[in-house]
């Protein structure tokens, strides 16, 4: 198996710099920007981090991989407002996103084997709602669910009550720890899905049946079919 280095969310952090000197893919869990007031991050900091996130994926397009999370969602479009979005660098945030020279940067998701890098999580209630929408969208997981986005981001802003809203589900965006806790069954038990979105205190992640979140300030490597620390 291919090894990577994920990078969890960035919130403006710089915790994620190392990957600027690895030699090998890195996978970034999304959630680049909006950073947390009581960090001491300013708005301009964490805008400032992703121009270095974006140079960094055009410098090496081919092994750098850029997910989205739930705080760039309402980058793409301002009615998918989530907390600390900023409309002074809405303007520019959404250039990145979605402007000819970026917007292919960015994807829902990569498979790696058996392993499924994606923000928040895939819950099977929102993979039965929407599959017959994406499964004609290409020939793996991932190509689908990456088109999707593309022509449907409203299937994205689903949340349910477990993140205050009404929805039955919460999307690859937007699904909380404590519906993946209660699932009773994976989408596909042979998946492991790598995500972040909900942060965690400690060194350790945390580990269950078909997730592993790594939400906490730190750097973790696919490694041997394992999450280790880097």
């Amino acid at each position: 198996m291919k090894e990577a280095l994920i990078v969890p969310d960035v919130h403006g952090r710089s915790f994620w710099h190392p990957a600027l000197d690895y030699a090998g893919d890195v996978v970034f869990l999304g959630d680049y920007v909006d950073p947390y007031p009581q960090e001491g991050i300013s708005e301009e900091q964490g805008y400032k981090e992703l121009l270095k996130i974006v140079d960094f994926k055009k410098q090496n397009s081919e092994r750098v991989t850029l997910l989205v999370g739930n705080h760039e969602l309402h980058y793409y479009n301002k009615g998918y407002q989530c907390s600390r979005f900023s409309a002074e660098y809405y303007p520019k945030i959404h250039e990145i996103l979605t402007g000819d020279e970026t917007k292919g940067l960015f994807q829902l998701c990569k498979q790696e084997e058996n392993f499924l890098f994606i923000h928040a999580g895939l819950l099977k209630g929102w993979y039965k709602k929407h599959y017959k929408e994406f499964a004609p969208l290409g020939n793996t997981l991932e190509e689908q669910l990456n088109r999707l986005f593309e022509v449907d981001q409203a299937a994205f802003f689903e949340v349910s009550f477990e993140r205050g809203g009404w929805d039955a589900y919460g999307s690859p965006l937007w699904a909380d720890i404590h519906e993946h806790l209660k699932e009773k069954e994976p989408f596909d038990s042979s998946i492991t899905q790598v995500i972040g979105h909900t942060q965690i205190p400690g060194d350790a992640y945390m580990k269950g049946n078909h997730f592993r979140l790594i939400d906490n300030r730190k750097l973790y490597m696919l490694k041997d079919g394992e999450i280790i620390d880097k």
